[in-house]
């Protein structure tokens, strides 16, 4: 793992409960009182619950993988939730990269054989235990995480490709090892900043925007104009459409289920962006989601053409 950026904490309690000293948080909602626990079934359950609030839409694609690869992506997807819950909350920076560097510590020592009582910590280790993660992918997760925690907001839309890009790529070989292609690492990236616009009305709710400065400046009292805002998710649809209409060249080189699921989600996607960009569409108030009969419609499409 990376070289912390402060000490390790004192004491064995940051080994079974990393949360125990974290503000009320989103993350903390899911889980519950961070109690030391080795029940595997519930962690199982946990993870693959954070994996379908965080998907949402795309939550559909974990069902064309094997079972021991949704499990995998699903302990990923929840390590990962942690991680940029602890950045995204208030409070000092500080505070922020000391709570992912204590979450890293437990992971390490997860990872190295301690008994770790964490729900989303000990799936990661069963799944270390059948497949090593690769750890210089954990530790470039991290490092997104760590850069969330000391930046509100990207200043430019390269800033905030560059952050994407990044994400999705360190996410795309943890899960597969390695990294495979730059069409797969955009299609990651332009997943994640799909997702960011449809949660840009609750994004907005608290006091947070994913979209850059440079596109939409805060006023005097740190808000933004809401014309200003639907103008600039309109001018990021295109370009999250641009990255994603490059993405099939890639995907051949992705394992059989992976591309499945690949192909589910690109179509999901360009959906998606069309109500998007659709003028009646309230993205604050009432983001578009996909109706049961496109989920259906666009798995079956996947099981064909990722064949």
């Amino acid at each position: 793992m990376s070289a912390p950026q402060d000490r390790r904490p004192e004491g064995d309690g940051w080994r079974c409960d990393p949360l125990a000293r974290l503000p009320p948080s989103r993350l903390a909602g899911e889980i519950g009182p961070p109690l030391a626990s080795f029940d595997e079934e519930k962690a199982a359950e946990l993870c693959a619950g954070i994996a379908r609030t965080l998907l949402g839409d795309f939550a559909p694609a974990l069902l064309l993988l094997p079972g021991t690869e949704r499990r995998r992506a699903q302990a990923l997807l929840a390590h990962a939730f942690a991680l940029f819950d602890f950045a995204r909350q208030g409070g000092l920076e500080g505070e922020k990269l000391a709570q992912i560097n204590r979450w890293e510590f437990t992971l390490e020592a997860a990872l190295a054989g301690e008994p770790v009582g964490q729900p989303i910590v000990l799936r990661m280790a069963r799944e270390n235990e059948r497949r090593h993660w690769p750890a210089d992918a954990l530790e470039d997760l991290a490092a997104c995480a760590r850069h969330r925690a000391t930046r509100h907001r990207p200043a430019t839309v390269i800033d905030a490709d560059v952050e994407a890009l990044s994400l999705g790529r360190s996410l795309a070989a943890a899960l597969l090892e390695k990294s495979l292609n730059a069409e797969v690492d955009a299609l990651a990236s332009a997943l994640i900043r799909l997702g960011a616009l449809q949660r840009l009305g609750e994004e907005l709710a608290s006091k947070r925007c994913p979209l850059p400065v440079s596109e939409v400046p805060e006023d005097a009292d740190g808000r933004c104009d809401s014309a200003q805002l639907l103008a600039a998710a309109r001018r990021e649809c295109s370009r999250i459409r641009s990255r994603l209409l490059r993405a099939p060249r890639g995907l051949a080189s992705l394992p059989h289920g992976y591309r499945r699921a690949a192909v589910f989600s690109l179509l999901a996607a360009l959906r998606l962006l069309t109500e998007i960009e659709d003028p009646e569409i309230d993205l604050l108030k009432a983001p578009p989601r996909l109706a049961l009969s496109s989920r259906i419609g666009f798995l079956l499409r996947a099981r064909w053409v990722g064949r």
